[in-house]
């Protein structure tokens, strides 16, 4: 058995292009000019993953695969894998595997070891006769074996094709792999590094065999002729917070490395979701997500030291780059065909016209997408992963060790309270237009609060009683949450009357409605926020 440990980096499509780009010439360059030793292999790897058609070795957390290879010039040779359970962490993999060699591309479950199957107490024989081919990754792949110091890395150049047998849609492989040979897991950020100065990539979220599952699963939904269609997520649910997975036995530092790689783990995999399907809907949710992991650096900033800290100041430069973000949601908002707002000035064409040209200054998908596999955005998230990686007890002082997670919580949550109390018991005595303006003022301070629940309710959910605890979270986060919708939609309405002011709007009904719209609206945030102020914390229960 081997552990395998590898990071994964996909190449910005942009990069296919290899008469523009030769990715296996550019990263010999780059090694040859950085003074690295290095042995350079070519080779083409057919690869058929199998399983049961109920997927019982994916239930087992196992991944199974026969590997054809073939070294150019040399005769084709055949082994078989298996992978057991492992981890991601922040597009690090790692996941223990078995390989052996066999004499063509039949698989003999008989040939691995038994500890496999006593760990997961199947019975071998009775899956040797159910397993079937599910998906094929084929690809052609160049191999840099490179001496770093004391370390050996393999660096390989993979381009191919993820399919499925008679289905006409496939996936392309176009990605760079890092794996630890031997040494230091340091060594692979030490050259990813490298790689990102030259290469426009972002981290893989998932292997190949997992994007293989994954079209094997639309495959076979495509063959059920009685299918229900998918059920998209409401925008509503799909903007909700996230919360961390936070335990009660975590210290504060491995409760600050849980939430980071939750975090990390989730803004990778929207990023995914955006180059594969952009829309502004993932593009908020990384943007919450970014805002989410700078949260957790300010909450444990007694965890960190100064070089770490900087990591912060990264995540506000992104956050600040999406800005327009709001304004672009809000927009949307008054142009969307099935709005109220564009029902309502259906007759004002230059308004219609004036929002139209204001949406199209903002950045592009294409713009977005490079963003996305820039050089500063993925050094981040390594810095992110090297802090993940780091000695969890290098920077914790003796009297924060004892201190309890818990009573750390209660302590952050305690002060965002009382701070967006505060500013919220201000608006007892002023007028619509004054609160609406004040509302908005303070969006920032209630999103902050809110992200504080966000890394510190699941440790308030009573173990013995999850149920009843998960309710007493969600009554308490529900009438902020609609707090900061409504002053959302108040930012879009008030986008709108600047609009209209500017053109000397005159329509004096549309007008009234508006002014009408806006103080119905602040009626409808002001009963949420006396509801949320008289809530009693789901932190202060015995827990």
């Amino acid at each position: 058995m081997t552990t395998e440990i590898e990071l994964k980096y996909l190449l910005q499509p942009a990069e296919a292009n290899l008469a523009q780009v030769n990715i296996t010439e550019k990263i010999t360059q780059v090694l040859t000019e950085q003074g690295y030793t290095f042995k350079i292999e070519e080779k083409k790897l057919s690869n058929y993953y199998l399983d049961t058609p109920e997927l019982a070795l994916r239930q087992l957390d196992m991944g199974l695969r026969v590997r054809g290879i073939q070294f150019f010039g040399q005769p084709l040779r055949h082994e078989q894998t298996i992978k057991t359970s492992g981890e991601v962490i922040g597009g690090l993999h790692k996941r223990p595997e078995y390989n052996v060699d066999i004499d063509d591309d039949q698989v003999n479950l008989a040939l691995f070891p038994d500890e496999i199957w006593r760990k997961s107490a199947s019975n071998v024989d009775k899956l040797q006769q159910a397993i079937v081919r599910l998906f094929n990754t084929h690809f052609e792949r160049v191999t840099w074996t490179i001496t770093l110091g004391s370390s050996v890395i393999e660096l390989a150049f993979d381009q191919g094709i993820i399919s499925c047998d008679d289905f006409d849609k496939s996936d392309v492989i176009y990605e760079i792999e890092l794996e630890l040979v031997s040494g230091e897991q340091q060594a692979l950020l030490v050259l990813a590094k490298l790689l990102l100065a030259y290469f426009a990539m972002r981290p893989g979220h998932l292997s190949k065999a997992a994007r293989g599952y994954a079209l094997a699963a639309q495959f076979a939904q495509s063959k059920k002729s009685n299918c229900s269609p998918v059920k998209s997520v409401p925008v509503h649910e799909e903007l909700a917070l996230e919360i961390i997975p936070t335990q009660h036995q975590h210290t504060i530092s491995k409760a600050f490395r849980r939430g980071l790689d939750f975090s990390l783990t989730k803004l990778q995999g929207k990023i995914d979701d955006y180059i594969d399907n952009a829309s502004l809907v993932s593009l908020i949710k990384i943007n919450e997500l970014l805002a989410l992991i700078r949260q957790g650096f300010w909450l444990f900033s007694s965890e960190l030291n100064t070089e770490q800290l900087k990591i912060r100041d990264e995540l506000s430069y992104f956050i600040r780059s999406l800005e327009w973000l709001d304004n672009a949601q809000h927009l949307q908002g008054l142009l969307s065909l099935s709005s109220g707002y564009r029902k309502k000035l259906a007759g004002s064409d230059k308004l219609i016209v004036k929002l139209k040209k204001q949406q199209e200054q903002f950045p592009d998908e294409q713009d977005i997408v490079e963003l996305f596999h820039s050089e500063r955005f993925n050094l981040m998230q390594l810095s992110l992963l090297e802090l993940l990686l780091s000695d969890q007890s290098a920077s914790v002082g003796d009297g924060i060790k004892q201190e309890s997670i818990t009573s750390f919580a209660q302590d952050k949550l305690n002060f965002a309270l009382k701070n967006i109390s505060n500013e919220m018991l201000k608006l007892d005595q002023l007028s619509h237009s004054e609160a609406c303006d004040r509302y908005i003022d303070m969006h920032g301070l209630l999103v902050r609060s809110l992200l504080t629940g966000s890394w510190f309710s699941a440790l308030f959910i009573k173990q013995n009683n999850k149920t009843e605890g998960a309710k007493q979270t969600v009554n308490y986060r529900r009438p902020w949450l609609d707090i900061k919708q409504g002053i959302s939609e108040l930012q879009t309405l008030k986008l709108l009357q600047q609009q209209l002011h500017v053109m000397q709007y005159s329509d004096n009904k549309v007008l009234a409605w508006l002014d009408n719209k806006v103080e119905n609206l602040v009626q409808a945030v002001e009963q949420s926020r006396l509801k949320a102020l008289s809530v009693t914390p789901y932190w202060h229960g015995n827990f």
